[in-house]
């Protein structure tokens, strides 16, 4: 062999082998085009799906933004109304505590109630025989509706 390629040796390829050849290298390089091809559309397809995914993840992100807002507007309202139904709870507490003392008026003293209506005592004094009119006794002692002794106590006497 070494020869051969010594002395140069001249190879001869008869026309059916030079066509097989140049048709074996046509279809290599369309195979290698296709696969080319393939390649560079699988990149697009990939690209293509990694930007709707993107797309898709911002509108759920979008929404959740949405929905956070509008739970904070909707939270906003119902402190809003629930605020707003408290001070007009208060201010008919008010209005019904004013009118409640309009209507019983200036408050009379226990003194005053007693003397001015005879036939109403929250205590009777209590029965007995009656000693000596013109001596000077003690007062008898106050007893309530249910019979039992009233003592008032000594800082008042």
């Amino acid at each position: 062999m070494r020869g051969e390629e010594y002395y140069g040796g001249a190879v001869f390829w008869s026309p059916r082998k030079v066509k097989e050849a140049r048709d074996r290298q046509q279809e290599q390089e369309l195979q290698e085009e296709q696969h080319r091809l393939q390649k560079a559309e699988r990149a697009h397809l990939r690209e293509e799906r990694k930007q709707i995914k993107l797309q898709a993840t911002q509108e759920r992100r979008a929404a959740r933004a949405a929905a956070r807002i509008l739970r904070g507007q909707e939270r906003a309202r119902k402190a809003e109304e629930q605020a707003s139904r408290a001070a007009a709870r208060r201010t008919q507490q008010r209005l019904y505590s004013a009118l409640k003392t309009a209507k019983k008026g200036k408050k009379k003293s226990l003194k005053a109630s007693i003397q001015a209506a005879p036939g109403r005592r929250a205590a009777a004094w209590a029965q007995g025989s009656e000693e000596a009119s013109g001596t000077a006794a003690a007062p008898p002692a106050l007893t309530s509706r249910g019979g039992r002794a009233i003592k008032t106590p000594t800082r008042f006497l």
